[in-house]
């Protein structure tokens, strides 16, 4: 929402956050924020053109130019194009859609293209091309236009002279299509191109893979909950069980998914062809059906789907994006074969859960179903005795899937960390009990009522997440639980028990699960001396690591193939400092790095005694000995660890990070993230610093981490 700066004077609410914003000559606006730690909507002071420099952040795929393989490729398949028109006696007329920083254009005048044509529809993006292809000397070689290829006009007094005969575009994503690729084509044929013209890539396909893999299963679906006897303490409501779930891809870094969690029951299957040339029509909506010899019999639960790109007539120049296993240029023989193929952030791999769960047999003949429109793709199976009537996009019907994310669904299936709350709460219930659950989007507070509470009160204000405990509460017959939007003085005194899961669907960075610490703050002086709590405390962890390739999401580019590319890291890189935090949250079990310094505690927070306000700082040295200098450093992660009854429970490593060694992450929660501009190789004498602070009464908690003055 954005409002003017004279409405804003006139507001009592934003009255006190100007007491503390310097005026300057700059101008700012006031937008709306929520506070993921209290919930409420907050004024927030922010550039005045915040949304264009977001705009610009968010369209910066620099991993993308990182990718050197995808660079190699697209400009050998140039020149073979240019190539084969002139040895046609023909100039090389080339047009290049979405053309970004101009990458594929300047590749195009390398080759000794006769006339360039690039477009591209995000004006700041195509101002910054101009700048690019100025500081390369190659301006003079292609005419560059404002416009989406859709609005390019053919002929006298147009946007192009003649139609191109060679295209080389990149308008692609995780599943291929999903950024309008079909229709991107089908008009650049249509008005854009001569009939016998050559297109950069000239054909992709679509591989599919069946699986059993109950590890990605339990982000789909959720689980009954169980204690360490194993015995069913709340059971899922059958309609949840029942769902088909969403069809939205769900998009990972599979080659990080250790081998033993799936079980191939099929080889890859080539399901859709792309034919870009124009020699044969694409269809925009279409199902095919392919029978397939089960591999292994297991559990049919998954689809995994990746695709490759022919990237010339001829099929010799092939850009793959198969997982490790299936990649042609991985070397099966090695420890980590995933080390050794291209990495790409852009273009990953996708899961898609098929909408029932299929038991097959070693052998036997089922059918996979594919399906696609234009702009995404889903799944079914099918055998003898399971047949649909129709093949339409899965939808959720129990509420699961549009409430929570996936993520959060694999932390409620974790039955390890389930389990330890579950036996602190037993352990904790007093006779007659009231516990107070904190969380609506966990379900300790129904267990702590099927485990002997008298009395359970859940705090929640989401209407979707009301509705899926009210479903747990009829499946389970919970007839003392009482779902609250707010609390009164009456509830509160009851209290013997607070039980909060610490990690909220809301949330995305670990600190914003001090939700709980917020509430108990705010109610301490209502609740009961004697009351226990669930959990004890928490604690904030830092450490620097050397990613593999996670940083290439942030580092400036420099070069890229020889081309000077610094007037878009300028660009790029303006804008993150005015749009985007420092600090971003990433699931780093699908992004190895190494330890590079022991880890640190930043801050603790005890549930029984806390504070109003928290602030710590500190200095630490990268290395403790010899051995360790002379690593590179590109990044640090800070992630939270919580103690239930006298237990840690990480949502970071989960084992003591060696240094020197990779790293083995909680795949359940996403960790905070610093990536460095630049890699450091750390010396004897290099240390980083920290400051955090935390304010209980307001919900505000900050972080800053960085490499430590020679002075500090």
């Amino acid at each position: 929402m954005r409002i003017t700066f004279n409405q804003i004077i006139r507001s009592s609410l934003v009255h006190k956050r100007l007491k503390s914003t310097a005026v300057t000559s700059k101008m700012h606006v006031f937008t709306q924020k929520r506070n993921p730690i209290t919930g409420s909507t907050e004024w927030d002071v922010q550039h005045e053109d915040y949304d264009y420099h977001q705009e610009i952040a968010r369209s910066a795929f620099a991993d993308m130019l990182h990718d050197t393989e995808r660079n190699k490729k697209y400009q050998r398949a140039l020149q073979l194009a240019i190539e084969k028109m002139h040895d046609a006696g023909k100039k090389a007329n080339v047009l290049d859609i979405g053309t970004g920083t101009g990458l594929l254009s300047i590749m195009a005048a390398r080759c000794g293209a006769d006339t360039i044509t690039a477009c591209e529809a995000f004006k700041p993006m195509a101002e910054c091309c101009l700048k690019i292809l100025k500081m390369n000397g190659v301006a003079d070689k292609i005419t560059v236009i404002p416009k989406r290829s859709t609005d390019l006009t053919v002929g006298e007094g147009g946007d192009m002279n003649e139609k191109a005969n060679i295209l080389v575009t990149e308008v692609f994503d995780t599943e291929l299509i999903g950024e309008g690729a079909l229709s991107t084509f089908y008009h650049a044929h249509q008005y854009l191109l001569e009939e016998d013209c050559i297109v950069v890539p000239d054909s992709a396909v679509i591989y599919a893979q069946v699986v059993e893999c109950p590890t990605l299963q339990k982000w789909n679906k959720l689980n009954d909950l169980a204690d360490e006897d194993l015995e069913v303490i709340l059971r899922t409501p059958q309609k949840i069980k029942d769902c088909a779930g969403s069809a939205a891809v769900h998009d990972l870094q599979l080659s990080q998914l250790p081998r033993i969690a799936f079980k191939e029951l099929s080889d890859q299957i080539p399901v859709f062809y792309y034919d870009w040339s124009g020699r044969s029509p694409v269809d925009r909506r279409r199902t095919v059906k392919q029978q397939f010899t089960v591999s292994n019999t297991g559990r049919a639960q998954i689809v995994f789907m990746w695709w490759e790109l022919n990237m010339d007539m001829e099929g010799k120049i092939c850009l793959s994006c198969a997982p490790w296993w299936t990649h042609p240029d991985a070397d099966l023989s090695s420890d980590r074969p995933q080390d050794k193929i291209p990495w790409r952030d852009h273009w990953m791999q996708g899961v898609y859960y098929l909408p029932q769960e299929m038991t097959v047999q070693k052998d036997s003949e089922v059918s996979l179903v594919s399906c696609q429109d234009e702009y995404s793709l889903w799944f079914y199976l099918e055998d003898e005795k399971t047949k649909y009537r129709h093949y339409s996009r899965p939808i959720c019907e129990c509420g699961v899937h549009m409430a929570i994310s996936r993520t959060h669904v694999s932390y409620l299936n974790d039955g390890k960390r389930s389990k330890r709350f579950l036996a602190q709460i037993k352990e904790d219930l007093v006779k007659d009990a009231t516990v107070l659950d904190f969380n609506g989007s966990s379900f300790l507070g129904m267990a702590a009522a099927k485990m002997g509470a008298k009395t359970v009160y859940i705090l929640e204000n989401m209407k979707l997440n009301i509705n899926i405990l009210n479903d747990y509460i009829k499946e389970n017959a919970l007839e003392n639980v009482i779902v609250l939007s707010e609390l009164t003085d009456e509830v509160l005194e009851k209290v013997t028990n607070v039980v909060c899961d610490p990690n909220f669907s809301s949330a995305i960075l670990p600190w914003e699960n001090l939700k709980v610490a917020y509430l108990l703050h705010k109610y301490k002086s209502k609740l009961k001396d004697s009351v226990t709590i669930v959990p004890e405390s928490c604690e904030f962890w830092a450490m620097p690591v050397e990613f593999k390739d996670l940083h290439k999401i942030r580092i400036p580019l420099g070069t890229c193939e020889g081309i000077d590319m610094t007037m878009f890291d300028s660009l790029v890189e303006s804008s993150r400092l005015i749009s985007d935090a420092e600090i971003e949250a990433q699931p780093l079990w699908e992004y190895p790095c190494k330890c590079r310094g022991e880890p640190r505690k930043l801050v603790e927070l005890q549930m029984k005694d806390l504070k109003v306000t928290y602030a710590s700082d500190g200095v630490h040295p990268i290395v403790d000995s010899e051995s360790q200098a002379s690593n590179p450093v590109n990044g640090f992660v800070i992630w939270a660890v919580w103690m239930v009854g006298g237990k840690s429970i990480s949502a970071g490593p989960v084992e003591w990070p060696n240094v020197g060694e990779r790293v083995s992450w909680d795949m359940h929660t996403r960790q905070a993230v610093k990536i460095l501009k630049k890699t450091k190789i750390v010396s004897n004498s290099d240390k980083w610093n920290y400051q955090v602070a935390c304010d209980l009464e307001n919900g505000h908690f900050s972080l800053n981490i960085d490499w430590a003055s020679e002075e500090s």
